[in-house]
């Protein structure tokens, strides 16, 4: 299993039989892909850096490229491809040779629970625990409330790879989020996404007291490009 940092919140995952690649929005580099396999491009929600349409093109390129978005995603009836398939929240699927299952993001659109070749994949989007400072307490304990409960709809499963936010600008909660979620769930590999650039938040969570039990299976970001040989 080999697994490619590309950029932002954008990882390829590559499998036996297929590719995934979530959260691909033209930036960074795409790594050259097997027109033998299968292409699943997951695009969790519109945000600019999450999608951009212009990846669409890359169908003419590799013919056996699916897409799987959410349905924020606005595209007109008259641009719907049969390679397109759109997905809701709290939803599951069965898109080709993917079992999808959706949670509701805390932001937009939704996070991805994965399975396929044996393997089981979750990629956050942009559900997170998005503690702002400054926010109203309401709110920012209202977003406590509902990443909590969608993470909690996970327990009981365990992931070979697990995409999780940790993202500095969230000054004291930047690993919340990270940090609940390896509490209640289990995960053989974890990543860290979304942190918007400043790969130095990657090493700084290995110091939380939190982490300590998780160091063997944590991979730090240190570059674009970065990639990993998984078993």
């Amino acid at each position: 299993m080999r697994v490619v940092f590309i950029f932002h919140s954008s990882f390829l995952v590559e499998l036996e039989k297929s590719v995934l690649i979530f959260d691909y929005y033209g930036e960074g580099r795409l790594p050259k892909l097997s027109k033998d396999k299968d292409i699943y491009f997951l695009n969790s929600h519109g945000h600019g850096d999450h999608f951009n349409r212009n990846i669409w093109e890359l169908q003419k390129k590799y013919p056996k490229a699916f897409y799987v978005m959410s349905r924020d995603i606005r595209v007109r009836k008259e641009e719907r491809e049969d390679w397109m398939y759109f997905v809701r929240a709290r939803e599951e699927y069965q898109i080709k040779k993917l079992r999808v299952h959706t949670l509701r993001s805390t932001d937009m659109g939704v996070a991805f629970v994965v399975e396929t070749e044996g393997k089981r994949i979750y990629h956050a989007g942009d559900l997170n625990w998005w503690h702002w400072e400054g926010e109203d307490k309401a709110w920012n304990n209202n977003i406590a409330a509902n990443y909590q409960r969608e993470v909690d709809k996970l327990i009981g499963q365990v992931f070979d790879l697990a995409f999780v936010p940790l993202d500095p600008r969230l000054l004291r909660a930047y690993d919340w989020g990270m940090r609940y979620f390896t509490e209640k769930i289990e995960t053989r590999h974890l990543f860290p996404m979304h942190c918007w650039e400043e790969y130095k938040v990657c090493q700084k969570v290995k110091k939380e007291p939190w982490m300590q039990r998780l160091l063997n299976v944590y991979h730090p970001l240190e570059e674009e490009g970065q990639e990993w040989e998984l078993c």
